[in-house]
């Protein structure tokens, strides 16, 4: 049963279908990929060339995604995709299909047997490759990214009806 909190009724714990760990309702993603030959240069230039602002702005439509990481090791062979994330597992996957398919599509299209977001296997490929954190904070564990925002939200409101009320 959730509990009130400063920033309202705590959200339940959402169940976890993977590898990853949980902290209240947050939930931690890792995986290690093997890179094809090259791979790691042609991402990182498709990476450059993406504008911040259609960037910022595909990922938060996904309305779940805390963070997200891409980082290259072992010379290039491998990386690591790390992101937090609201909700179930299997609901975050499909948020990312339906909200930034093509993105993910280039940033993994670089991965030994990606089989693209739409493929029926990709649940199964995400699994073969994540990891579980052996540990996991979240600065917000029961606070979900909607709430962050609509707190955001009110506050500024907030501060603009202060800010009139000096005047």
């Amino acid at each position: 049963m959730s509990q009130p909190t400063e920033q309202g009724a705590t959200p339940e714990p959402t169940a976890q279908m993977g590898k990853g760990a949980t902290d209240g309702q947050a939930h931690e993603l890792t995986a290690i990929l093997q890179l094809k030959p090259g791979g790691a240069d042609r991402t990182r230039e498709l990476l450059k060339q993406r504008t911040s602002d259609e960037a910022r702005a595909r990922r938060y439509a996904m309305g779940n995604l805390h963070d997200m990481r891409v980082v290259f090791f072992d010379n290039d062979t491998r990386m690591l995709f790390a992101t937090v994330f609201d909700g179930t597992w299997d609901s975050y996957i499909d948020d990312f299909a339906s909200n930034m398919p093509d993105q993910l599509d280039a940033v993994f299209a670089e991965m030994e047997g990606y089989p693209g977001i739409h493929d029926p296997n990709i649940k199964d490929f995400i699994r073969k490759y994540q990891i579980e954190a052996e540990e996991f904070y979240s600065a917000y564990p029961n606070t979900t990214v909607r709430q962050i925002r609509k707190g955001q939200r009110v506050l500024k409101a907030w501060e603009e009806l202060l800010d009139a009320s000096e005047e």
